[in-house]
């Protein structure tokens, strides 16, 4: 039996770090240029090189310019009792895209601080900008909103993704990937001339296969180590785009095309990829998501897949793409300007669609599953996620199963959130894991008159790369590891899943033992009301990696006979005053009930009776469960609290300055016609304030009160101090210090994050000088002006003194000895100059600051001389100046 490596992600980071340099090393050694650029906003990145030692160029998934499938459902106001939006608190940092580029961050539906870019070396992105529209924009353009239109977005370049995302995988649930590798036809429209049938060129390996793109259908080593990711990320779904390649067909046959980018032409036929087989490298793993592009013509039933979106199957016939987003005419942000919008066509544009709105669901089963708001949430397995989005997919025929061209169908948001909220007990969420040579059963009753539907997924270990060899050019032998087999069994027969048949693309499903793929299906269109199955869970072979965890979801389930209703009171939306509380009352009360009040379709903690009193405004509904486990919600009812906009201008802190000028609080943004004003100062009633102005000089708490409609409303507070700028401290407290050449010292204001700072040297402004302190290392006069709203005041000043340092070890001049050096108690001086009439000396610690007061030497016959006390000074090095008629001069000591 296989093990895991514990090393698996360090191999990975490893692997493709050198990978990348190899790229790096090999491209400066051909020539190879790093991005090529074609018209039509085409831009083409060396990747990789393969086995053959061929560049490998990646492109984005759009082809030049969409709508939804049933998310709006999630937003709140429909009959789903949820209002999602992607914005609760453990949903942070959890959605993930890889693109071409860099979003414009600071755009209107993106801003200002939603959007977390990494890789910010990297140039803007109309298409990168697009998806995240797509994905998240709040819509202030209503026709840009996004799936999740209040989440937040990572972002990076793809040009180190698999590295990128080994390392953010343990914290993400989703991330988009709209690109991969440049692949058989490419229209260059920047070729010279202007016949179009002259512009083609063929990006094929001709070593591997003369005719085909080796890369549709392959299982390629990227492919293979995005499923190993998967597998050790059990909650990442990556969700990769089809590619748009049934479009590009080449030029007619016989016309002269180029190889690649280079000039030289061929006429030798090569396939199409007009029909099947044109999906290319990491769309093909196993465990990824894979998205086509959908167009809905006429109504759900007229769902088809879009002339250029990529059809399966990959090379071992597995089901590609999985699923459809809506792909055509997709109005998004751009990056342009910050009030830019485009609208482009691609399954790019499905992917987001995709990956936005599955966001969701994993937000609804986290606040299923939370004991509080702030409480993290148990999210779904990738597998579980994977396996309900194709369970609830819409195609015009169910009965008839999934196909090469669209997969399981159209994404349906609405049906996915029904089955994990299973208020009709009709649905079955399970995540269970298979032991080796273990067999799981389950019984099901079917409802009847209604479809039983039973979908396995699971999340496979990665399989064998295919090595890049003519040999392996469609080859199909499985990729599949661990095969699981889902049997459904009667009292008369056994019932399999859908196959395909990837010899015969274009023939419908069939029933039977998928050994490829790692989703399967039994779908029973008309089963008899109250038939028992047996569910069967088991697998061929051994178990990779031991144990195989897998997810079963199952709708059309017997319901128990409740016909059981839930109604609250008030039925009515209910607006309260400030405050003031509601009491909110089930209609049927009893005690076999169990009741769960829910906030915004979350379930409040504690809120377990058949009454709630609430404050807070938001939709309130009541979800009752009996005895049988009938499930009923009632109808929301919003409660919301009475406000109007009352704002006090000056609005926040304010200040009172020494001049004793008061300040003027007005009324502003209300119509005070028919309301009752009142002004409070820390709470209390001001007497005969009542009009919607109020000028005071005293320091307080202000609001205004205003009585409308019965409620009583108060403005946000406006706070007045009084200055604290009358007095404003400096260090150091000396008001004149002296410094030796070359030294500073720094002079500092109180720290206020009120404050506005302007330091002054001899009366004038310095320029740049506005922090809390300053450096000075030259002679002046030094003061700072600190401005706290609109209150000025100025510091006391400091006077500066730069000295001379003459001698620096035995005396600054003959004429001068002091003694002893080091000293311990005093320091004698003595000084012979019979000119001089006066000496004095004074001490300075090596910062400048004066630390003993100015002493003068006592003259005798033509000597000056005199003791100097040192026993208030710490030790440590000090200076000592004497100043005579003719100067000054300056010895360094140090004290013991």
């Amino acid at each position: 039996m296989a093990t895991r490596s514990p090393d698996w992600q360090t191999d990975l980071l490893r692997q493709y770090t050198a990978r990348q340099q190899r790229t790096a090393r090999l491209a400066k050694q051909h020539g190879w240029p790093l991005i090529k650029r074609y018209s039509g906003q085409q831009t083409f990145r060396l990747q990789d090189v393969d086995d053959t030692g061929q560049p490998v160029y990646y492109r984005l998934h759009n082809a030049e310019a969409a709508d939804a499938t049933h998310t709006t459902a999630l937003y709140g106001g429909s009959s789903l009792p949820v209002t999602l939006v992607g914005n609760s608190a453990r949903m942070a940092g959890r959605l993930g895209l890889w693109d071409g580029g860099r979003v414009l961050a600071t755009h209107q539906e993106l801003g200002p601080v939603r959007i977390q870019q990494n890789n910010n070396s990297a140039p803007l992105s109309d298409h990168a900008t697009h998806l995240a529209g797509t994905l998240i924009g709040n819509g202030t353009d209503s026709r840009a909103r996004g799936m999740a239109y209040g989440a937040q977005l990572t972002v990076w370049d793809y040009t180190n993704d698999l590295s990128e995302l080994t390392s953010a995988a343990p914290k993400l649930l989703l991330s988009n990937h709209a690109y991969g590798p440049v692949t058989g036809w490419v229209y260059n429209p920047s070729r010279p001339g202007t016949d179009p049938n002259l512009k083609w060129e063929w990006w094929g390996n001709t070593a591997i296969s003369a005719t085909d793109d080796y890369l549709f259908g392959f299982y390629t080593a990227k492919a293979r180590d995005l499923d190993r990711l998967a597998y050790n990320n059990p909650f990442l779904l990556m969700v990769r785009s089809a590619d748009n390649k049934r479009v590009d067909t080449g030029p007619p046959a016989g016309t002269p095309y180029f190889l690649r980018d280079s000039n030289n032409q061929s006429t030798l036929p090569r396939q199409r990829n007009d029909a099947y087989d044109v999906i290319p490298a990491e769309a093909t793993a196993k465990n990824v998501l894979t998205v086509g592009a959908a167009d809905i013509s006429q109504g759900v039933q007229q769902v088809t897949t879009t002339d250029f979106s990529g059809w399966g199957p990959t090379d071992d016939g597995r089901i590609k793409p999985d699923l459809m987003g809506l792909g055509t005419r997709i109005y998004s942000s751009m990056s342009s300007s910050n009030a830019s919008y485009g609208t482009y066509s691609g399954t790019s544009m499905a992917s987001a669609n995709v990956t936005g709105s599955l966001f969701l669901l994993q937000e609804l089963y986290a606040q299923q599953r939370a004991t509080s708001p702030s409480a993290p949430g148990q999210f779904m397995r990738s597998a579980t996620l994977r396996g309900l989005a194709l369970h609830t997919a819409t195609r015009p025929n169910p009965a008839a199963g999934p196909n090469y061209r669209m997969g399981w169908g159209l994404l349906n948001t609405e049906a996915a959130a029904r089955v994990l909220l299973n208020d009709d007990l009709a649905h079955l969420v399970m995540e269970q894991s298979l032991a080796p040579g273990q067999l799981f059963s389950r019984r099901l009753v079917a409802e009847g008159n209604e479809p039983l539907i039973v979908t396995l997924c699971w999340t496979d270990p990665e399989g064998t790369a295919s090595p890049v060899a003519p040999v392996s050019v469609n080859n199909p032998t499985p990729k599949l590891v661990n095969d699981l087999d889902l049997r459904l069994t009667d009292s008369q027969s056994t019932l399999f899943p859908f196959v395909l048949d990837p010899a015969n693309p274009a023939a419908p499903a069939t029933r039977g033992d998928n050994s490829r793929d790692n989703i399967e299906q039994i779908y029973i269109a008309n089963p008899i009301p109250g038939q028992a199955y047996t569910l069967q869970i088991a697998h061929k072979a051994k178990l990779t990696y031991g144990n195989q965890p897998f997810s079963i979801i199952v709708s059309g389930l017997r319901r128990a006979s409740c016909g059981l209703t839930a109604q609250i009171s008030p039925r009515r939306d209910t607006i309260l005053c400030p405050g003031s509380d509601l009491s909110l009352q089930s209609a049927v009360e009893s005690a076999s009930y169990q009741y769960q009040w829910l906030l915004n379709g979350i379930s409040i903690p504690n809120a377990e009776t058949a009454r709630y009193v609430t404050t807070q405004p938001g939709n309130y509904a009541l979800r009752i469960t009996d005895q049988a486990g009938c499930v009923a919600t009632s109808t929301p009812v919003s409660v919301s609290v009475h406000t109007a906009d009352v704002q006090i201008s000056p609005a926040g802190e304010q200040w009172l300055c020494t001049d004793g000028k008061p300040i003027q609080l007005q009324a502003s943004g209300l119509s005070t016609a028919n309301a009752r004003l009142t002004w409070l100062r820390d709470g209390e009633v001001i007497t005969a304030a009542s009009g919607p102005s109020f000028s005071t000089a005293q320091p307080g708490r202000y609001q205004l009160q205003v009585n409308m409609l019965g409620c009583d409303i108060r403005s946000e507070p406006t706070t007045i101090r009084q200055t604290t700028v009358d007095s404003i401290p400096l260090t150091p407290t000396e008001t004149q210090l002296f410094l030796p050449l070359g030294a500073a010292v720094t002079l500092r204001a109180p720290v206020d994050t009120g404050y506005q700072y302007q330091w002054y040297r001899d009366s004038t402004a310095l320029p740049y000088a506005t922090r809390a302190q300053l450096s000075v290392s030259e002679s002046g006069t030094y003061a700072v002006r600190i401005t706290q709203k609109t209150c000025i005041g100025w510091s006391s000043t400091r006077t500066v003194q730069l000295m001379v340092l003459t001698a620096t070890t035995t005396t600054a001049d003959a004429q001068l000895r002091y003694f002893p050096n080091p000293a311990h108690t005093a320091l004698s001086v003595q000084y012979t100059n019979p000119v001089a009439r006066q000496v004095d000396v004074r001490v300075f610690d090596t910062g400048g600051r004066q630390v003993l007061p100015a002493q003068r030497l006592s003259r005798v016959a033509g000597s000056h001389a005199g003791t100097v006390p040192l026993t208030d000074l710490p030790p440590g090095p000090y200076l000592l100046q004497l100043l005579d008629e003719r100067g000054s001069q300056t010895i360094r000591f140090v004290r013991q």
